[in-house]
């Protein structure tokens, strides 16, 4: 049972990573808001106009910056950042997979 758990693919791993990311930040940890403000497809849809009211929280805002780190994010900035993260690790699955190929064919 523990080997098959171990066996999982990285997309896997790295989706439960970012749900357990997205659970805390939404719990209210501070560092994980600036993690998932740092990766690249969230801060270019940060600066289209509409997406940018879609994705982050103007009106519930605490700490009164209207372009800063520290904005509460929604749903959507959620689930981009998920979707993100697992299609990196299905990237990762799909380069290990060939390279077990050409090792094998070695």
């Amino acid at each position: 049972m523990q080997l098959s758990l171990l066996r999982r693919r990285f997309s896997f791993w790295i989706s439960t990573v970012s749900i357990i990311i997205c659970l805390s930040d939404y719990m209210g940890s501070g560092l994980a808001n600036i993690f998932i403000r740092s990766i690249p497809p969230i801060n270019i849809l940060a600066d289209v106009e509409p997406m940018r009211h879609w994705m982050f929280d103007f009106e519930n805002n605490k700490w009164g910056a209207s372009s800063s780190i520290l904005l509460q994010v929604t749903f959507l900035t959620y689930f981009i950042f998920c979707i993100t993260w697992f299609l990196l690790g299905l990237f990762i699955d799909m380069l290990v997979k060939r390279l077990r190929r050409t090792i094998q064919l070695v």
